[in-house]
């Protein structure tokens, strides 16, 4: 698991993920997600070039999720390919996680928080 982050002029960090979400890659990004969640400012974890998501990931997702909705922190997650898309579909958690289908569409989504859903 790679993680690369960049820190936009708009105060939103965009985190593109690279390789198996699984029980060893997972502790990475829950690494991530815990310091970044603990900072407060919203985030786009895009996991486009994520190649493998398994029941670590899935669960660490859906714990993100819920830590981001205690601090009243904004983020979105991108992952519209299979290896991410499909399990999120077959678990249900696509329908609770804050997925958007494109970076750009996340960012405008955290930057105009006022618009609807676009999935």
């Amino acid at each position: 698991m790679r993680i690369e982050t960049e820190d936009r002029q708009d105060g939103i960090q965009l985190a593109r993920t690279a390789g198996e979400l699984d029980a060893l890659g997972a502790p990475i990004l829950r690494e991530y997600l815990d310091e970044r969640i603990g900072s407060a400012g919203p985030f786009v974890l895009d996991l486009d070039n994520v190649t493998f998501l398994g029941s670590a990931g899935l669960h660490l997702l859906l714990r993100a999720s819920q830590s981001a909705d205690r601090a009243q922190l904004s983020w979105a997650l991108v992952g519209n390919h299979h290896p991410v898309a499909r399990p999120l579909q077959i678990t249900g958690l696509a329908g609770h996680l804050p997925m958007r289908p494109s970076v750009p569409e996340a960012i405008l989504s955290l930057a105009s928080p006022s618009l609807v859903d676009v999935r």
